[in-house]
């Protein structure tokens, strides 16, 4: 049975609180600025009593419980809950300025500041997916500027734990999609999935909106959910190529392919700041010209600022980026101040060459397990300056992030430094242990969904490129069905090939498929460009 909601004027107590005014009117809830015995100020969220149901009540403690997680001065800071006469209620803080929808509102913003607010973002980002926690609803309105130019992020009423991939549970209906439909990610539209890769979708039609002036899609509607499945983003002439390769690697439909999580962008958002104070400072930001506009739908009346007051105590910032998410040493950096031309030109610009630490983890991992510390020690002793400023000793599989991209050749080196750590008496089993365990990590894991896209001989043929390009950020990787039971991969355009990788790839090959029902495979390599062939050639067959 539900309680009869309650009106709250000025002057009320709501718990160790005092109601001093209304600051807001929700989708779902209220938001009043409210001040305690000695005069400190915070803001209360209390269900609207129009929609106080079970599932709105229980929202708002999800939300209570989410804020609580997350230690971060990027992220609005939670007081303190409790119920007032059978209505929940949350008390954070209270932070004054204005949300990024109506500063958007008033014109596009310089392309600078507009990246220097996303990295606070991506930073508040950080910390919350550290805590397991995806936000669900990024968008300018839930983002806080305030007069000292700091990023707040709000409103993390339907954030949810990673652990929790769909969408559906006791507060959505099964495969009921929740947000806001100009930012949601096309796995939300179409499958009701979310991870991190979502949140980072939804920044980067931020960022979008912030440097254009409109979301990349339209503002909601089918025309919308078309444009988010179908388009690429159309860039107005005046935004720099820095920004446009930024967006269009948050934007990839495809979450295997998109930047893969909020350390990632944190890199290449400080890559493009960079360049720019390098060239000389931001290109000079003209008036919007679109040669064509997205699908929109009238803008809609902002809501009034949630606005709220200076954070109260912060925690130390994130550890500094270590992935190799940088242009080599002599090589010349994509210039942020270039005018756009196309989202292809600005991925061809990007420093090539490297592999997603996703692998390198659980081989990290294994070899920690079954050899032991002392061998990762060893592995480090053996290392490069090179690669031992890519590893950290110490730390959680060296140090090397999930989603982080790594030099290819310092990936070769880190697997011959294995081996001779390790002194295998048979290398060949050596190897193809330590593909297994990169296989049953990767295949079971977070990109389950990403091999069951060659699950079959027909879905092995048409995605294995896909496959690949989630792994390795150049080259192409073909497939041809030879006969049932046998196939042959080709790798080709693989410029920084590296023997090492090479030769682990057949049996990672081998043992990802077995994973998933190519019975008995057994891969064998039969060229190789370090031997002298064209292309690096992969004959398989099993047990159909």
């Amino acid at each position: 049975m539900t309680s009869v909601p309650v009106r709250i004027e000025s002057g009320t107590v709501v718990g160790p609180y005092v109601v001093d005014r209304r600051l807001a009117q929700g989708g779902m809830s209220v938001l009043y600025v409210a001040h305690d015995a000695e005069g400190g100020r915070v803001v209360l969220k209390i269900v609207s009593p129009d929609i106080a149901t079970n599932a709105t009540r229980a929202r708002l403690m999800r939300e209570a419980r989410a804020l609580s997680l997350v230690d971060h001065p990027g992220v609005v800071r939670i007081h303190g809950t409790g119920d007032h006469e059978g209505t929940p209620w949350i008390a954070m803080d209270l932070v004054h300025g204005t949300d990024l929808k109506r500063v958007i509102e008033r014109g596009p913003l310089p392309s600078e500041t507009a990246l220097r607010y996303t990295v606070q973002a991506a930073r508040a980002l950080v910390a919350a997916h550290d805590a397991g926690v995806i936000h669900r609803d990024l968008k300018p309105s839930n983002l806080l500027l305030t007069p000292d130019g700091r990023i707040v992020v709000v409103d993390f009423g339907i954030a949810k734990p990673r652990a929790d991939a769909r969408d559906g549970d006791v507060l959505t209906s099964a495969r009921e999609v929740v947000g806001t439909p100009a930012y949601l990610s096309p796995e939300q539209l179409e499958h009701g999935l979310v991870d991190e890769r979502s949140d980072i979708w939804a920044l980067g039609c931020v960022l979008f909106e912030m440097v254009a002036g409109v979301p990349p899609f339209g503002r909601g509607g089918s025309a919308t959910t078309a444009a988010i499945l179908r388009d690429e983003p159309i860039f107005p002439a005046h935004v720099p190529a820095g920004v446009v390769h930024v967006v269009t690697s948050c934007l990839r439909k495809s979450s295997f392919a998109r930047v893969g999580s909020p350390r990632e962008l944190l890199a290449m958002l400080q890559d493009v700041l960079e360049s720019a104070r390098l060239e000389g400072g931001a290109a000079t930001d003209k008036p919007p010209s679109f040669t064509q506009l997205p699908p929109s739908s009238t803008r809609q009346t902002s809501a009034p600022p949630t606005s709220q007051g200076p954070r109260r105590g912060s925690s130390s910032p994130s550890r500094a980026m270590r992935e190799s998410s940088r242009p080599p040493p002599g090589s010349r950096r994509p210039s942020s101040l270039l005018p756009a031309q196309s989202s292809s030109v600005m991925r061809a610009s990007a420093p090539r060459g490297r592999i997603k630490g996703t692998a390198l983890r659980a081989a990290i991992a294994w070899v920690g397990e079954t050899k032991g510390e002392r061998a990762l020690a060893r592995v480090n002793e053996l290392a490069s300056p090179e690669l031992r400023s890519m590893l950290r000793m110490g730390e959680p599989a060296l140090g090397i992030m999930a989603s982080g991209w790594y030099d290819i050749q310092l990936v070769g080196e880190l697997l011959d430094a294995f081996e001779q750590a390790v002194l295998p008496s048979d290398p060949a089993t050596f190897v193809a242990q330590l593909a297994d365990a990169i296989a049953r990590d990767n295949v079971r894991g977070v990109y389950r969904a990403l091999f069951r896209l060659i699950a079959s001989p027909p879905l092995l043929e048409a995605n294995a490129q896909r496959v690949w390009q989630t792994y390795v950020d150049e080259g192409t990787l073909s497939v041809r069905i030879l006969k049932l039971g046998s196939f042959d991969a080709r790798v080709r355009d693989w410029s920084r090939h590296n023997a090492s990788v090479c030769r682990i790839l057949g049996p990672m090959m081998q043992q990802s498929l077995r994973a998933i029902g190519y019975n008995a495979l057994v891969v064998e390599r039969t060229q190789c460009l370090a031997h002298g062939g064209t292309q690096c050639v992969f004959e398989g067959n099993w047990l159909a």
